[in-house]
């Protein structure tokens, strides 16, 4: 039986290693069906060490989404400081290819960040959740500085930019899902219909979204520059 891991680095290898081992399932098989009976087992743990380290399976989920979330922050902060950006239609542009990217590398951000809110945030330990959610705004802050910097959009703009993708991540994920397995129940019919691309969903979302966005961004623009000049001739 391993020994518990007594220095904060090998606690933190330890941890580490429930966690890749935790993907690695997530990435083979459906949430339900991972006990943490049998992710000790096969890690060599027992089931008293495996709950020091995590006090609930939602927590241990929870905990490997944020460390999904750095990665993908950490990406999108290198970009965004590799990226010529003069205007919103280059923080259009940078938000898709970032998405893009997401869809196509990270798989396992995207089966996390569809259970999130319905899974882990109700059940995981209340602590943990309002831990990670500040840690997710630092680290989000960090890089919408840049942007705001620019005097293109502010952070709460930005923020909003980023929720707003990642509640359409979880929309098209649930369709998508939902729309396979019922296509799994008509297959014997020959109907094809409810098929759905998933990655060409969000994007034309995210798309659409950013569109209107800057419409109304431009609009806004508009709006102050007359209340602008009709204030210089008022006082002139």
């Amino acid at each position: 039986m391993a020994k518990r891991a007594m220095t904060e680095e090998a606690k933190l290898m330890k941890a580490n290693a429930i966690l890749d081992q935790a993907a690695q399932l997530l990435l083979k098989t459906d949430y339900e069906k991972i006990k943490m009976t049998e992710l000790a087992k096969s890690l060599g743990l027992s089931n008293g060490i495996l709950y020091v380290y995590f006090k609930t399976k939602e927590t241990l989920f929870l905990r490997l989404l944020w460390r999904e979330y750095e990665k993908r922050l950490d990406y999108l902060i290198s970009l965004t400081q590799h990226t010529r950006i003069r205007d919103f239609d280059d923080v259009s542009r940078l938000l898709l290819e970032e998405l893009e990217y997401l869809v196509d590398q990270n798989p396992l951000y995207i089966k996390l960040e569809a259970m999130r809110s319905v899974i882990f945030e109700k059940k995981a330990d209340i602590h943990v959740v309002g831990e990670l959610k500040k840690l997710l705004f630092e680290k989000l802050s960090q890089w919408s500085a840049d942007i705001e910097a620019k005097g293109i959009l502010t952070k709460d703009e930005l923020l909003d930019i980023f929720f707003k993708e990642s509640a359409m991540i979880i929309g098209c994920s649930h369709i998508s899902t939902a729309c396979q397995n019922m296509e799994e129940n008509v297959r014997s019919l020959g109907l094809h219909e409810f098929r759905r691309d998933f990655k060409k969903d969000v994007m034309d979302c995210m798309t659409c979204y950013l569109r209107g966005l800057k419409a109304e961004h431009d609009q806004t623009n508009r709006d102050n520059m007359q209340n602008v000049k009709e204030s210089m001739y008022a006082s002139g």
